[in-house]
């Protein structure tokens, strides 16, 4: 069934799918990405200060 929807796609109808599959591809790398971060790299990100510090400016 899907492989005919497939066969009747239309450029623009192409670009949505592939958008989709994008978006969903680069949600599940960054899913995984933070289930495989390690007690260091957390504590490394803890610690970025989220203000400029006097040093900088």
């Amino acid at each position: 069934m899907f492989k005919q929807h497939l066969a009747g796609v239309t450029g623009y109808d192409a670009y949505l799918i592939f958008s989709l599959l994008i978006f969903l591809l680069f949600f599940i790398a960054v899913a995984v990405r933070l289930w495989f971060f390690d007690k260091k790299e957390i504590n490394y990100l803890k610690n970025i200060p989220l203000e400029k510090s006097d040093i900088e400016q």
